[in-house]
């Protein structure tokens, strides 16, 4: 199962970074911004974005063990979005031993 999340979180990554690279190569993303925003299901999606992002930080700044390196991530997860997520679950899943080692804080015992 540990694999398999591998695997899926570096598909995603990659489909993301394919996606933002397509889409700079169209418009710049200010540009792009405010055709969201002229939008009333654009401003939900970008809510929806930043509520799903402040949960991700939550979590973050919960089972990581350093507080500098929480906040390092969170910031990053801010400026660059859904991709420090997916770069963030492929560290700590490249260290866990069980599943739940990526959603919890594991212990000092099961940590490598």
């Amino acid at each position: 199962m540990i694999r398999a999340t591998i695997v899926i979180c570096g598909i995603l990554l990659g489909l993301l970074v394919a996606a933002v690279l397509i889409a700079s190569n169209h418009s710049h993303v200010l540009a792009g911004l405010q055709h969201v925003i002229a939008d009333p299901w654009g401003v939900v999606t970008l809510l929806d974005l930043g509520v799903g992002l402040l949960f991700i930080a939550v979590w973050m700044a919960l089972v990581e063990p350093s507080p500098w390196r929480a906040a390092a991530w969170i910031i990053a997860l801010f400026l660059l979005g859904n991709a420090v997520t997916l770069v963030y679950l492929l560290s700590r899943t490249c260290r866990a031993r069980h599943l739940r080692d990526l959603i919890l804080q594991p212990r000092s015992s099961d940590w490598r």
